[in-house]
C-alpha cells in the first residue's frame, strides 16, 4: 500500500501530530477570528504613519502574508523585520507588531526593546514567555494565542488576529465575509488534500510524489503569491527536511533565469512549481509561459498550482493549504517525522551558551 494512503503508517511517522494541525486549520481559523475580535486593545490607530512586524520564521510569515494581502489597501508603509534591529524611521508614529509564538525569540525581543525605547505603539501576539512579561510590565497590548503548536502550525493565529487588529485600529477595512469564505476554502482544502482523500485523486499527495527526491523550486509573483512561495519553502524545509528555493516573477526574469542555462545539472536535481492567481498582473501569465519554456529546455520538469476561491483571502488560503499538505506528505514519503526541527534547537542551544 502507498504510505500516503496508509493512515496508520502516517500516524506512526507523525508522533507530533502535524497532520492533525493541518486538518484542524479551519477550526484554528475560526478561533483566531474570535481571538482577534475579543482582544482588549488600548492602542490607538490615530497618527500611525508606519507599521513594522517584528518576527522570525513561522511567527513572521503571518505578518508577511498580511502585508502582501493588504498591499493595495493599507496606505502607510508596512515592513517585516526579521532581525535584531528596527528601521531608523520607527518612532512615536509607528505601530510595532511583536509576533513571537513562544515569546522568547531573541531577535524579536531585541527588536521589541528597541521599538519600545523609541516610543512606538506596541501590540504583541504571543503565547506569553518573555514577550508577555515585557508587555505586562510596560502596559503594552498582548493578544494571547493558544499554546502547544509548532510556530509554523500556528499560522491562523499570526495572520487573522493581525488583520482584525489592523481593522479595529482603522488602518484597513473590516473583512468578516472574506474571512468566513476563507474558512470555507480551508474546509474544502482539508477534504481535498487530507489523509482520507486517496492518492489517486489528491493533488497534494500527487505533488509530493512528483517532488520526491528533488529540490523544490517555487516561483510566485508580487504582491502575494511570492509570499506564499516563501511559506512553501519554509514548510518543505521544516516538515520534509529538504532544502528548497524560491524567487519572484518578474524579477527572476532579469537574472536567475540565466542560471538555468549553466553547466550545473539542475534538471536532475530540481523541479519547479509556479504559483498562479487570477489577480496576477496580466503580463505575469505570459511570463510564466515563457519562463516554463526556457526552463524546460534544460530538461527540468515544471508544474503550476493555481489558487481557488472567490475572495483574495480565500485564494491565498487555498494555495497555502496545498503547499502545507504537500510538505507533510513529502515527509511521509521520506520516512521522517515532520515536527522536530533539531538543527534549529541545536543553534538556539549553542547561542544560549555563547
Amino acid at each position: 500500500m502507498n504510505v500516503l494512503d496508509d493512515i496508520g503508517a502516517m500516524k506512526t511517522l507523525d508522533p507530533g501530530g502535524m497532520l492533525g494541525h493541518l486538518e484542524g486549520f479551519p477550526g484554528q481559523m475560526r478561533e483566531a477570528v474570535r481571538i482577534g475580535r475579543e482582544a482588549e486593545l488600548t492602542t490607538s490607530g490615530e497618527a500611525i504613519s508606519s507599521v513594522v512586524v517584528l518576527g522570525m520564521g513561522g511567527s513572521a510569515i503571518g505578518g508577511e502574508l498580511a502585508g502582501a494581502y493588504l498591499f493595495d489597501e493599507i496606505d502607510v508603509p508596512f515592513e517585516i523585520v526579521r532581525g535584531y534591529s528596527v528601521p531608523a524611521y520607527v518612532g512615536p508614529g509607528s505601530l510595532a507588531v511583536v509576533s513571537s509564538y513562544s515569546g522568547n525569540t531573541e531577535e524579536t525581543l531585541a527588536a521589541y526593546r528597541e521599538a519600545a525605547s523609541r516610543r512606538a505603539s506596541i501590540v504583541c501576539f504571543s503565547t506569553g514567555g518573555e514577550v508577555g512579561e515585557i508587555a505586562a510590565q510596560a502596559g503594552h497590548d498582548l493578544v494571547r494565542i493558544p499554546e502547544g503548536l509548532p510556530p509554523r502550525a500556528a499560522l491562523a493565529y499570526s495572520l487573522l488576529p493581525l488583520l482584525i487588529v489592523l481593522s479595529r485600529l482603522g488602518l484597513v477595512r473590516e473583512r468578516w465575509e472574506e474571512m468566513e469564505e476563507a474558512v470555507g476554502v480551508a474546509e474544502q482544502s482539508v477534504a481535498l488534500y487530507g489523509a482520507e482523500s486517496h492518492a489517486s485523486s489528491n493533488p497534494a499527495k500527487d505533488l509530493a510524489a512528483w517532488l520526491r527526491g528533488s529540490i523544490p523550486v517555487v516561483y510566485g509573483a508580487p504582491p502575494w503569491t511570492r509570499v506564499v512561495a516563501n511559506r512553501w519553502i519554509g514548510q518543505f524545509s521544516e516538515n520534509a527536511k529538504v532544502v528548497a528555493h524560491r524567487n519572484d516573477l518578474p524579477e527572476m526574469n532579469h537574472n536567475e533565469i540565466v542560471g538555468w542555462s549553466g553547466e550545473l545539472p539542475l534538471a536532475a536535481a530540481a523541479k519547479v512549481v509556479f504559483l498562479r492567481d487570477e489577480g496576477d498582473h496580466p503580463r505575469i501569465a505570459r511570463r510564466i509561459e515563457l519562463t516554463r519554456e526556457e526552463i524546460s529546455r534544460t530538461g527540468t520538469e515544471t508544474r503550476e498550482a493555481e489558487s481557488t476561491g472567490s475572495s483574495r483571502l480565500g485564494r491565498l488560503i487555498s494555495l497555502i493549504s496545498i503547499g502545507d499538505f504537500a510538505s507533510f506528505y513529502l515527509a511521509m514519503l521520506g520516512g521522517v517525522d515532520p515536527t522536530p526541527v533539531k538543527p534549529i534547537d541545536r543553534l538556539k542551544a549553542a547561542l544560549s551558551d555563547a
